[in-house]
């Protein structure tokens, strides 16, 4: 389903600071603070013997997860989704890597691993709106509909038919659900500077009530580190990946989307109107992103495109009012509790780490604008 299109002349969010944005099918999702006699364990809804899937990508938080499970006394297999099958530049392929890193820590476990390949549907789902986007000079969010319509929907479809019916679905991921009657809700990672309940907003509920995230209560420094040491598992010492899955870590992003998207030379102009320098097409720079002009002491910073003209426009230092604002106009919201809040001013998450918003004004069944203030 394709989202709304927004007008040409855009500016985004970027950076920790309060900017002028557009979010596109962001989740907003409730910030209350669960009861404390929910506060027990992740794991506590699963009981030895249960069947259960481990997502592994062959990080060290996937790796935690399975051991913390298989010392449960689950039944565990893992579960490598292979995404993307272009070799780099190097002529390694990351996911290979990561593959062999998943079936050494699932030989260390004694657990079985299964590959699932959904390059086609992550191509077509993922990928091809990625690149669109990028067209339309916006920056998207992979992972968001990634969770959304891949780990979350055609892998579990693939699982079941593949493999036959389970019990539980388990992630790396920092975030926690708790189950109240017939419903479950997402919430926030105790760790919050791990928290990822942000990727995962987008997920419909039902899947939640079969999913574990056992990393929800842990911190990555002081637990899941240690616990990776402890087991001696392969991963413990692994980096963590920064970089999108389709393009790893060692290639330029914008060099990556020139390969897919036609570049387009246009204007860098002043926000006076004066020209600055030259951009290689609309979708190399993001708002609030350094516009990379040499030949001046203070930075510039993109802060709006003009789709029409293949313009951009730039502004220096950071504090530049043009860069802020106090409005947030977003569309379509998907409100993870089926309702909006009842609260005069929920907050919301823009993804930028340990931070929290505050709305204020109405919303609307398909597009919002709130004013908004840094909590």
């Amino acid at each position: 389903m394709r989202l709304p299109q927004l007008p040409t002349f855009l500016t985004r969010c970027q950076a920790q600071s309060v900017h002028r944005n557009t979010i596109h099918s962001q989740a907003f999702f409730s910030s209350q603070k669960p009861p404390a006699s929910d506060l027990d364990l992740c794991t506590s809804k699963v009981r030895p013997g249960d069947k259960v899937y481990v997502g592994m990508s062959g990080g060290v938080d996937s790796s935690v997860t399975a051991h913390i499970l298989k010392n449960r006394g689950l039944n565990v297999e893992a579960i490598f989704m292979r995404n993307w099958d272009t070799r780099d530049e190097r002529g390694e392929c990351p996911s290979e890597l990561d593959y062999r890193d998943v079936k050494a820590v699932c030989q260390q476990l004694d657990i079985k691993c299964h590959e699932i390949n959904l390059v086609k549907e992550y191509w077509n789902t993922v990928f091809s709106f990625t690149l669109d986007e990028y067209a339309r000079g916006r920056t998207p969010n992979p992972d968001i509909l990634c969770n959304r319509e891949i780990k979350f929907g055609v892998l579990l479809k693939a699982i079941t038919r593949r493999l036959g019916p389970f019990q539980w679905f388990a992630t790396g991921h920092y975030a926690r659900t708790i189950s109240t009657g017939d419903s479950t809700m997402l919430y926030r990672g105790l760790d919050r500077r791990k928290d990822q309940s942000y990727y995962l907003a987008a997920v419909d509920s039902k899947y939640f009530s079969r999913t574990v995230f056992p990393l929800g209560l842990l911190d990555k420094k002081r637990d899941v580190r240690k616990l990776a040491l402890s087991a001696g598992l392969v991963t413990a010492e692994k980096e963590e990946s920064m970089g999108i899955c389709f393009v790893g870590e060692r290639r330029r992003f914008d060099s990556f989307l020139a390969e897919y998207l036609p570049q387009r030379s246009g204007d860098i102009l002043s926000d006076g109107g004066k020209l600055l320098g030259k951009h290689n097409g609309m979708f190399t720079k993001t708002i609030g992103q350094s516009a990379g002009i040499s030949g001046w002491q203070d930075k510039w910073y993109i802060y709006a495109k003009d789709m029409t003209s293949n313009r951009m426009y730039a502004v220096q230092n950071r504090n530049n009012p043009l860069l802020h604002s106090t409005m947030i106009s977003t569309g379509p919201v998907h409100w993870i509790s089926g309702m909006p809040p009842v609260m005069d001013a929920p907050q919301f998450d823009l993804g930028l780490g340990n931070s929290a918003w505050r709305l204020a004004s109405t919303w609307y069944s398909i597009q919002a604008t709130y004013a908004w203030d840094r909590r």
